[in-house]
């Protein structure tokens, strides 16, 4: 009951955010493969090397060590990498991981001209130290640190926050909750102008059906996810896998107005695991691409 009451705290502090604007996008990028494919459904799915970045809570379920890379090219000729890596103990879990966005190529002018000054590039770097564990058969919960780097030409911002979140797991086989709230902290001033970090809520459900279906099984997840200041999303997705070594993914995004579609696939080979996600963009964006790959040892 005291595991329940915990779960179900952290659901009603978590839906007291409301909508607005804030800085630091990088921190509301998908990671890895998978979750963008499966439309970033994936607070109560996190179970894997990536749960760091989705639900801090999730990495206790793992039974090895992960190790994780992403790479993604993202729009407009931004790039985003991934690092981290989760490491089991008796304990808990504990995990480091790392995330740097960056965009070379910007034409740098003081007033209108036709020709720019020279080139300025832009970066965001994070790392952050994970902590979860069990606290009981069937609930875990978990905390985030986080470091954060913003520099734009010289200038340049700092700042602190933390994550926190749980998964637990229903007595209806396959099914499971998940809850995160994440970015919770403050940042310097960037040239004078405040930065508020994208403080996000994660409310998420995922059902991994207990039978085959078409010789395979099925995985479904919906999240909502608040970000404060800004409006409410409600994303779904799904995982479908004929075999152990295929995995076919499709998800969607609500609340955009430039992106919603998503798909992707894994495969999987002995210790390693490899992921692959599309997203294309409206108004001649381009897509997004990404490639994952994760390691068991």
């Amino acid at each position: 009951m005291k595991h329940k009451m915990l779960f179900l705290l952290l659901f009603s502090f978590s839906s007291s955010f409301a909508a607005g604007n804030t800085g630091l996008a990088f921190l509301k990028i998908g990671v890895g493969a998978r979750a963008t494919a499966m439309g970033e459904a994936y607070t109560a799915t996190a179970d894997d090397a990536t749960s760091l970045f989705w639900n801090p809570a999730g990495s206790a379920w793992l039974n090895s060590r992960r190790a994780h890379f992403t790479h993604n090219e993202w729009i407009q000729g931004i790039t985003n990498e991934v690092a981290n890596i989760s490491l089991p103990a008796f304990h808990g879990s504990f995990g480091i991981g790392l995330m740097l966005n960056s965009i070379s190529g910007i034409e740098r002018r003081t007033f209108a001209t036709d020709q720019p000054l020279g080139d300025i590039s832009a970066h965001d770097f994070s790392i952050l130290l994970n902590y979860s564990r069990m606290i009981g058969p069937n609930l875990s919960v978990g905390l985030n640190a986080k470091f954060i780097d913003e520099k734009i030409y010289i200038e340049s911002a700092r700042g602190f926050a933390v994550d926190f979140g749980a998964r637990y797991q229903l007595m209806t086989p396959g099914l499971f909750l998940g809850a995160a709230l994440q970015n919770l902290g403050s940042t310097t001033s960037l040239a004078e102008e405040k930065i508020a970090l994208p403080t996000t809520v994660r409310l998420g459900a995922a059902y991994l059906l207990p039978f085959k279906v078409l010789n395979g099984t099925w995985l479904f997840a919906a999240d909502f996810v608040q970000i404060f200041k800004e409006q409410s999303h409600f994303n779904i997705g799904s995982e479908f896998s004929p075999f152990s070594l295929l995995r076919l993914r499709i998800g969607y995004q609500t609340g955009y107005e430039e992106k919603g579609l998503s798909a992707g696939f894994g495969l999987a080979l002995n210790r390693f695991q490899f992921d692959y996600a599309y997203v294309p963009f409206s108004s001649n964006l381009g897509a997004s691409q990404r490639l994952s790959l994760i390691a068991q040892f």
